[in-house]
């Protein structure tokens, strides 16, 4: 059965920190980032993917929803039933098919692909797709400079146009020491070398992305929009020459520079700026990753735009406000 996006929401947080800033009170900046976003006191990942579910689900009847699929690398709990939070503020049945996924950033492309499946299950029109993450290290790691928080929701449908999903081919491999965290830590770390990071990170991706060609019987050519996982707007820029892809085809998904890297949800923000974007017909590719190695490569044919939203990407790019270096400090309870 065909089964295809036919909405998109989502949340950026208010407050944001800029390259600037950092430069301005450290010295320097890791990231190259111009800003990033940040979640104030009040919010997690919870309260951000509620925001973005609200978003994708103005114009459908809930009701109708029989799938939720939940994804985050940072949720607020290591054991508990968090999909009831979402079923609870989004007023949806208490009997839908659920299932949460965390634990590394291939958890955004797991949900989804975890949708696809459960869908087959049951008899209601739609699947909701959740994706929330906000990665963390220690404010004195170099690490924390890139980390923003994002989250986008999807309304998956079967057999209406839409973005109709087309395949995927997945890769995974054994690469000990980069980013991990340890029960017990709240935020991540690595051995920190970078050649060694940046070799598994092309050679994974670069796996997942060619046996999808060749699965597809498709060439880099015949994708109008990429978007790739991003950890750094170079990287992903460099990656997606490696492979093939010019700086056309990838423009429109690179927002790394705006929000930071935002786990998870990285290549899916990229996506969510693409739908706003493209137009009838195109093919579009996005490519997950998740240091460990994994990655997960998925292919889509957009046969019909969305409705318009009052709360695209350019809403959240233009609805901001700037914090201090020592704000932001005070919202990490480091000071």
């Amino acid at each position: 059965m065909i089964k295809s996006v036919v909405s998109h929401g989502i949340y950026i947080p208010f407050l944001r920190i800029t390259r600037e800033e950092y430069i301005n009170t450290l010295g320097s900046c890791n990231a190259d980032i111009k800003e990033k976003a940040v979640m104030d006191i009040d919010e997690d990942v919870l309260t951000m993917a509620v925001e973005a579910a609200r978003n994708a689900s103005t114009e459908i009847d809930i009701s109708q929803i029989g799938v939720l699929t939940l994804a985050s690398a940072t949720f607020p709990y290591a054991e508990r039933v968090m999909t009831g939070t979402i079923i609870q503020a989004l007023g949806l049945n208490k009997n839908i098919l659920t299932s949460q996924h965390g634990n590394s950033t291939l958890a955004g492309t797991e949900a989804f692909l975890s949708a696809l499946g459960l869908m087959e299950e049951t008899e209601a029109k739609y699947a909701l797709v959740i994706i929330s993450d906000a990665p963390a290290a220690e404010a004195s790691s170099d690490m924390d400079h890139g980390f923003g928080a994002a989250a986008c929701a999807f309304v998956l449908a079967k057999a209406e146009p839409g973005l109709r999903f087309e395949g995927t081919y997945a890769y995974s491999d054994e690469v000990p020491g980069l980013r991990y965290r340890l029960p017990g830590d709240k935020g991540v770390r690595d051995i920190g070398v970078r050649s060694y990071s940046a070799m598994a990170h092309d050679d994974t991706m670069q796996a997942s992305v060619q046996e999808l060609f060749n699965k597809m019987h498709r060439t880099p050519g015949d994708y109008q929009h990429v978007v790739l996982h991003q950890t750094s707007q170079k990287t992903a820029g460099a990656l997606a020459k490696k492979l093939g892809f010019s700086d056309g085809q990838i423009k429109i998904g690179l927002v790394y520079d705006q929000f930071g890297d935002t786990g998870s949800c990285s290549p899916f923000i990229g996506l969510c700026h693409v739908l706003e974007n493209a137009g009838k017909g195109a093919k579009i590719m996005i490519c997950s990753y998740s240091p460990g190695s994994g990655s997960h490569a998925l292919s889509f044919d957009y046969d019909n735009q969305f409705p318009d939203s009052s709360k695209k990407l350019q809403y959240f790019l233009n609805h901001k406000k700037y914090i201090s270096y020592i704000h932001y400090l005070k919202i990490k309870k480091v000071i």
